[in-house]
């Protein structure tokens, strides 16, 4: 395995991808910059808040601390909605261009094929889940007291890391693989991005659970559909490698 093979297959993908019309800027642009803006809604009313006591804003903390929960939903949706974009675009070009023969016919392993593919399309979702969440917490400096987001931290710290550090990666190689997945095996755009949409479903479904049940700011909980993601994840790389075949792709893309 070689990083210059595989350096070269994600500048290959990046490229193809953002090629894509509007409806990929959409999914990688546009909709996280609506998500985020939506995350700070619960806490609009707060801007008055800050010329409050100390003993005041312990008070109200422990009154709305579950809205800090409330904007995990969107950054759980980051991760997931990014790379199914990219992935699909990408895919689906290289049909449509027929450039994935050239890399086919050179001494790219499979292993590394996919692997370039899961990084070109993880990476970038990872930066701009990590941005967005950077700028979540410096607009809560404004509309929030200090002490709120010392409180905040200290409560839901732990959550936080784990959702941008483990949830994010596990989620977005999990929507990458699905996405390639299905992708390679349909002929319309589509449908690939119908298909695909599905497999966000059981993640987010876990997530309102845990959130609607006031069960998130269980570190155990989130580390458990960690786990359940990481498996996942190993066993679609290993059908993904097992399905691919060099030849009949090659046949049917033609």
């Amino acid at each position: 395995m070689t990083l210059k093979r595989i350096n070269t297959v994600i500048v290959k993908e990046w490229r193809e991808a953002f090629k894509g019309g509007k409806t990929f800027w959409i999914g990688t642009v546009a909709l996280p910059l609506v998500l985020l803006g939506v995350s700070f809604f619960p806490f609009l009313y707060a801007g008055d808040l800050r010329g409050i006591s100390t003993e005041e804003t312990k008070e109200l903390f422990e009154k709305v601390s579950m809205l800090f929960l409330t904007p995990l939903l969107f950054f759980l949706m980051f991760p997931m909605v990014i790379p199914h974009s990219i992935a699909i675009y990408a895919i689906m070009s290289e049909k449509e261009q027929k450039s994935l023969e050239p890399l086919l016919a050179t001494p790219l392993r499979t292993d590394e094929l996919f692997l370039a593919k899961t990084l070109a399309s993880v990476l970038p979702a990872l930066a701009i889940t990590w941005i967005a969440f950077g700028l979540f917490l410096a607009v809560m400096q404004f509309l929030l007291p200090s002490t709120v987001l010392e409180l905040a931290w200290q409560q839901f710290g732990s959550i936080w890391l784990m959702t941008l550090l483990l949830f994010a990666p596990l989620a977005a190689t999990f929507m990458t693989l699905a996405s390639m997945a299905i992708a390679t095996r349909v002929s319309d755009l589509r449908t690939a991005q119908l298909l695909s949409s599905f497999a966000m479903l059981p993640i987010l479904m876990s997530a309102f659970f845990l959130i609607f049940q006031n069960l998130l700011d269980k570190p155990a909980l989130l580390g458990g559909l960690c786990a359940a993601l990481l498996v996942l994840d190993i066993a679609l790389l290993g059908l993904n490698v097992k399905l691919f075949r060099r030849e009949e792709i090659l046949t049917r893309w033609r």
